[in-house]
């Protein structure tokens, strides 16, 4: 896969160069580790995991290779950061509209926005055994309260992602609390709510972003994906058929890569329209949808992910820039000022 050539040059006469040769021409933007010694920075990652960079992306040169897997860990540093702030307002919501209903049913520990509201629900095995361990000590063979007792913002703010989907098992009036937890989301009637099949569609898509959160978190391959199912919860003898199939080109890798980014940030719209507009301002997105274009892939396998340039030969350039989609860092006295990416397609 490569870029292209295009006109630039240090002089005003201008000459067709490659990509690499145009980050030659200026002071490199690296954002890549780089090796001591190639061969033996595969040998440390693991050959057999470059073996599958090496079939799927159809690339032989070590160079290239590495690159690509420096590739895989932007966009996975990237998605992981989407997911971070998503996780937190998921985690907020949860806490402030299950402690409001807690505070009017029952006597809590704290007030209406925050209380300890999970010591008043009847969980399932694995999410009181994770609230336990929070709040309780092993002592003698039992569970017994901490001696210093954590505070409700600090207990929830200790529970994994899965925990949150796991919670609408409880039996609680979930057709009132979901729409205060995700007040963005295009159903709000309560009725649409009471319907288990749309409380398990709800369930699916966060147990998909929670998925892909533990996928990066152990580095596996982020663009390496399996069939994707329907939206729908496992039930017993039910299983959600496949709604598209794994990814075997670099172009369908691309595609589901930005599928389960929008899958994503489409949860966050819905948690907090006014988060979800601010991710959409911020560096974090235009980077992202800059990495998983063939532009940006591109730009790790030839090794050059990005380029410096002075303001002024940025202003010249930048209808060139925009052509081949580049990615710059523009700086001013030597100092960066700020990036741009073309995020036009």
């Amino acid at each position: 896969m490569q870029l292209g050539s295009f006109r630039f040059g240090r002089s005003e006469s201008k000459k067709d160069i490659s990509p690499s040769a145009y980050a030659s021409d200026y002071k490199d933007a690296f954002t890549i580790m780089q090796p001591h010694n190639i061969q033996q920075t595969h040998q440390d990652i693991s050959l057999a995991r470059l073996s599958s960079y090496r079939s799927f992306f159809a690339v032989v040169d070590p160079d290239e290779i590495y690159g690509i897997y420096c590739w895989n860990e932007a966009v996975s540093g990237a998605l992981f950061r989407l997911i971070s702030i998503t996780e937190i307002v998921m985690r907020n919501r949860f806490h402030h509209a299950l402690s409001a209903y807690a505070y009017q049913a029952c006597s809590v520990a704290g007030d209406s926005e925050s209380n300890d509201w999970y010591n008043h629900i009847a969980l399932s095995g694995k999410s009181r055994d994770k609230i336990f361990k929070e709040t309780h000590d092993r002592r003698q063979g039992k569970w017994l309260p901490k001696k210093r007792p954590l505070s409700a913002n600090d207990v929830v703010s200790r529970m994994t992602f899965g925990f949150w989907p796991s919670l609408l098992d409880a039996k609680l009036p979930w057709q009132e609390l979901i729409p205060k937890i995700v007040p963005g989301h295009r159903h709000k009637q309560m009725a649409h709510w009471k319907v288990q099949k749309n409380q398990d569609a709800l369930y699916a898509r966060i147990d998909l972003v929670n998925r892909l959160r533990n996928r990066i978190a152990h580095f596996e391959p982020v663009w390496k994906q399996g069939a994707l199912r329907e939206e729908r919860r496992p039930r017993q003898n039910f299983k959600p058929g496949i709604a598209q199939n794994a990814p075997v080109t670099v172009g369908q890798a691309l595609d589901r890569l930005r599928l389960l980014h929008d899958r994503t940030w489409e949860p966050l719209r819905w948690l907090s329209p006014s988060r979800a507009k601010d991710y959409e301002n911020s560096y974090v997105k235009h980077h992202f949808d800059w990495l998983c274009s063939a532009e940006g892939l591109a730009a790790y396998q030839a090794f050059k992910p990005g380029t410096s340039l002075p303001a002024s030969r940025f202003k010249r350039e930048l209808n060139t820039l925009m052509k081949h989609r580049s990615m710059v860092r523009v700086t001013k006295n030597n100092r960066q000022s700020g990036v741009f990416y073309n995020i036009l397609r």
